[in-house]
């Protein structure tokens, strides 16, 4: 990174960011860090990357209410989290229902067991069904893996803890019926 950010108008509530020297103190930690998200060096490293490029894109919102660390550190979990949901929705996405059923069929030795797990994907499409449609519209914006929590507020015109409220709400309600 070779840009600094320099508040013209700071207060004592809002010093100034120095991703720079952010960049030079905690890129290995970082690294690491987002490492036991991610699992992939390479990945790793673009996400790292985007934590810094984002920094510096939002460097003038930042507080001061936190440490800098923590904020850095914040951003870098929020970007490999949604790495790893988009991630692990592409990878489902590849596999079909029939393909699905045939791999639990030949690894299962219960029937049961295959009785049981389609009744759950039953009742979790029936649960679905029963939502108000914003509260459903909210969930599958994020249920997808594609969108991050901002992203589905801003498409559903929401405030972001609205996002979380619903999306929350939805897992309880599945928790409560199906466990």
């Amino acid at each position: 990174m070779t840009h600094a950010v320099a508040m013209g108008t700071e207060t004592a509530l809002q010093p100034a960011i120095d991703v720079n020297t952010l960049f030079l103190q905690y890129q290995r930690q970082l690294q690491r860090f987002v490492l036991r998200y991610v699992r992939n060096p390479e990945d790793a490293e673009d996400v790292v990357q985007t934590t810094f490029l984002e920094a510096l894109r939002c460097a003038e919102r930042f507080s001061g209410l936190s440490k800098a660390s923590t904020w850095l550190f914040g951003i870098a979990l929020n970007l490999a989290r949604n790495h790893v949901r988009r991630t692990c929705s592409s990878l489902c996405d590849s596999i079909d229902e029939a393909e699905l059923e045939q791999i639990i069929d030949q690894h299962c030795i219960d029937p049961m067991i295959v009785i049981e797990s389609r009744q759950i994907a039953t009742r979790v499409n029936d649960i679905l069904g029963r939502l108000d449609p914003g509260m459903r519209a909210t969930f599958e914006a994020v249920l997808d893996g594609e969108t991050t929590y901002e992203e589905a507020a801003r498409e559903l015109n929401i405030p972001i803890g609205t996002v979380r409220s619903r999306v929350s709400r939805v897992r309880a309600a599945v928790r409560a019926e199906c466990c």
